[in-house]
């Protein structure tokens, strides 16, 4: 039976906008998009998420591969929390009935230790009662080693979470240890699945 709600929080719980972020600096969405593919690609977030050094060091490697993008990469730096733009739409309201109904509301998530510059601007974090972020533990999703340190942190059962991102890969790698899974594109659709799991209607 499904005790422990867990999320994932960037596009889940809090939204951001890397592109009009970017195209305020560099000029217009094409140039932030270019940055993006070169500069903050998937690849040197998954670096950052990962955080086999500081946060400091990736800043520094990627002003010298790219000297021509280091004021930007710089105002990145000093303006991280101005990428997200806000709770979203819904959210509170679900976390706090699966609340009320004695769910425990839990967190994972890939991310840096600049994670906590976002949690201390949004106090919906504070409906969560803990959590597992990549950065503690060298993993990242959708790996099976990162969801197993979730699951041994919290000595919770598989069987007994529901986990809610919104990339389909991670909710993959959940699902491979035997978790449940909800993609996150709306609020509303996933209280609808999530509901689908739940013994009970929330």
């Amino acid at each position: 039976m499904i005790k422990n709600i867990v999320f994932d929080f960037g596009g889940v719980l809090v939204q951001y906008d890397f592109l009009t972020f970017f195209a305020k600096i560099l000029g217009s969405k094409e140039d932030a998009t270019c940055f993006m593919q070169k500069v903050l690609s998937e690849k040197v977030n998954n670096e950052m998420d990962l955080e086999l050094h500081e946060f400091s060091y990736y800043i520094e490697q990627q002003k010298r591969l790219w000297p021509e993008y280091a004021e930007a990469i710089d105002i990145f730096d000093k303006h991280y929390i101005d990428v997200f733009t806000g709770e979203t739409d819904g959210i509170r309201d679900l976390m706090l009935s699966l609340k009320a109904h004695g769910y425990r509301l839990l967190g994972l998530s890939n991310w840096s230790s600049r994670v906590y510059d976002v949690m201390d601007k949004f106090d919906i974090f504070n409906l969560i009662e803990d959590s597992l972020i990549s950065k503690d533990v060298h993993q990242l999703k959708p790996n099976k080693d990162i969801y197993m340190s979730f699951l041994q942190k919290f000595n919770v059962k598989a069987d007994e979470c529901v986990f809610i991102d919104d990339k389909h890969k991670n909710i993959e790698g959940c699902k491979a240890v035997g978790m449940a899974g909800v993609v996150f594109r709306n609020t509303q659709q996933s209280t609808q699945e999530i509901n689908e799991l739940l013994p009970t209607s929330i």
